[in-house]
């Protein structure tokens, strides 16, 4: 997951009563009611008897064939760690014999970056790049100057904060309050030589990398316009900021400024795999991001969902109940800088398959699952709790959103809502109009008091300490997160890929958890496959027929309750489905 740099305020705890209604069987037919259905044992929902432990055995081979490539990137899109996932993955998918596997290739327009720093009276700031910032041609010397706010602060945040400093500055900001976009923007607009924003505050120890130093954030999309820009740790700024103040108006201090980068374009891929079973006019998306950084493994960010994904397609596979709607699976590529694959795939079907694009009715994601700090949150469709500024979610997302947490109620799983931003693979879907949803464990947010009463844990300080960094390992994967978040992937899939019941497993596989443990019960076994079971260039279907996002639940709909399939004697039970709308969003950069 691409990193984030605001920390959002502490997430509201909410609890539902278990829905309890029934349908039955009379004289032969079925008798549907227009109320929400519930499994007759309200304890024993449909998870497709997804368990944490099949998902382990698919995250303990990626965790190996990540640290086989440690020296060269791990799993980054463009290295052979990444290919040697892909090719796991798909002889996995392929193994299966219910899934039809292809590669969808793309462009990657990436930076290379070299040095960033400033000097400053003989002192080395060492900096760090922002993703899409401009570079500057070589050593740039000029005088030092801050914007100044209304309140005397120096975070740059609107024009007039600009009005005093020269055209030619080699400009401090100070992070906070807006987007580094706009910051970087503004100073641009005042003819800044370059732009270095500072970090705000510094983490609890155990939090941050050395020196608190911002890495992997973003500034928004390339401007060829903008004035270069890197950033720098807290305490260089603040000292480089009183050597500005403290300097007379009439002998500003000087600095050096080298932001060294390139932009250039690769190639990277998907994996997409379709259900042979299944309505292929009624789809279905669920996927994760197979892709990690170059600073760590990135076993839970983001191998666990794709091991989650993985292990959902054989269970998919083993239902004796085929799914009623086509089910495509997708690991992504490129998402850890900047969602790429996942954007990339839809624009395309968007653009040159649109009959294909309107066959997908919904779209689950799951990227981290297992944080050793972990709270078990769902995306908040309903803004229940986070407002989603710039976020329009569409319509039908609200019900997805209560399929997880009605089933995390009928087992007794404290929950929480995790913001709806944008921040993963769901972007792209949510921007075309498709409603989506999907569970998260916790990253660079702050777990709070209440949360540790909820999930145990660590109070004030991640929710995955070892969120990309070399810490990213499998010994490092909460189990029990793993354990909660598995039967709840199965069962967000047959709640909306089933239109007939399944057989649900007699027990709810997973129970409230109390305090997390850090010790993953398998270790890594196997070596990477060295054979792919798929080829590139998979092309779109051709199919025709009418956009399921027209009438998502084709045997009934329910905007009050979730779906809970299940058997009974004498009763069969429908999911709630859900309707969809067109609402547009757009993708809101990083602060």
């Amino acid at each position: 997951m691409p990193r984030n740099t605001l920390i959002p305020p502490p997430r509201r705890v909410r609890r539902a009563s278990a829905i309890a209604a029934t349908s039955a069987l009379v004289g032969g037919a079925l008798m549907i009611a227009p109320a929400a259905f519930a499994a007759p044992d309200a304890e024993a929902p449909n998870d497709l008897g997804l368990t944490g432990a099949d998902v382990m055995t698919h995250l303990t081979e990626l965790s190996t064939i990540s640290e086989s490539y440690a020296d060269e990137g791990y799993r980054t899109w463009d290295g052979p760690g990444y290919e040697a996932a892909a090719q796991y993955a798909e002889k996995v998918l392929a193994d299966t014999g219910a899934f039809t596997v292809t590669r969808h290739a793309f462009d990657v327009p990436y930076s290379d970056f070299g040095v960033a720093s400033l000097v400053v009276d003989g002192t080395v700031y060492t900096g760090s790049h922002f993703d899409n910032s401009e570079g500057t041609d070589g050593d740039v010397t000029a005088p030092l100057a801050l914007p100044v706010s209304e309140d005397g602060g120096f975070l740059g945040c609107a024009a007039s904060d600009f009005a005093e400093v020269p055209a030619g500055s080699i400009v401090l900001v100070q992070r906070g309050i807006c987007s580094f976009e706009e910051k970087i923007g503004f100073a641009s607009d005042a003819g800044a030589a370059a732009v270095f924003i500072y970090n705000n505050e510094r983490p609890p120890e155990e939090n941050t990398a050395p020196e608190d130093q911002l890495t992997n954030v973003t500034s928004g999309p390339r401007n060829e316009e903008d004035s270069p820009a890197a950033t720098l740790p807290q305490a260089s700024g603040d000292a480089i900021q009183a050597l500005i103040t403290a300097a007379p108006e009439d002998a500003p201090v000087e600095g050096t400024a080298t932001i060294e980068k390139q932009f250039l374009v690769g190639k990277s891929f998907n994996i997409i795999a379709d259900s042979t079973a299944g309505d292929p006019d009624d789809t279905v998306v669920i996927g994760a991001h197979l892709d990690g950084v170059a600073e760590g493994p990135g076993v839970n960010d983001n191998a666990s969902g794709s091991a989650a994904v993985l292990a959902l397609a054989e269970k998919i596979a083993a239902s004796e109940v085929p799914n009623d709607k086509r089910i495509r699976l997708a690991l992504w590529g490129a998402e850890e800088i900047g969602l790429l694959g996942s954007t990339a795939y839809v624009n395309d079907l968007v653009a040159n398959d649109p009959a294909e694009w309107d066959r997908i009715s919904s779209y689950l994601n799951y990227d981290m699952i297992g944080s050793e700090n972990f709270t078990v949150g769902v995306y908040d469709a309903d803004r229940s709790t986070f407002p989603a500024d710039g976020v329009n979610i569409p319509e039908g997302s609200e019900a997805i959103e209560k399929i997880y947490t009605d089933y995390f109620d009928a087992i007794e799983q404290p929950w929480i809502d995790t913001e709806y931003s944008g921040r993963s693979d769901y972007q792209a879907f949510i921007d075309n109009g498709v409603p989506a949803g999907g569970l998260f464990s916790g990253g660079d947010d702050i777990k709070t008091e209440e949360q540790v009463e909820m999930f145990g844990g660590t109070s004030g300080v991640f929710m995955d300490r070892n969120y990309h960094t070399v810490d990213d390992t499998l010994a490092n994967i909460n189990r029990d997160s793993v354990d909660i978040f598995a039967p709840a992937i199965g069962h967000a899939a047959a709640a909306l890929a089933w239109t007939a019941a399944v057989e649900p497993s007699p027990e709810p596989t997973v129970e409230p958890t109390v305090e997390p443990t850090t010790e993953p019960t398998t270790e890594p076994t196997a070596q990477p496959t060295t054979e792919p079971t798929a080829q590139p260039s998979p092309s779109p279907s051709t199919t025709t027929g009418p956009g399921p996002r027209d009438n998502l639940a084709k045997t009934g709909s329910n905007a009050e309750g979730s779906p809970l399939p299940a058997i009974g004697v004498g009763m069969l039970v429908i999911g709630a489905l859900i309707a969809a709308g067109t609402v547009v969003a757009r993708r809101r950069p990083q602060e």
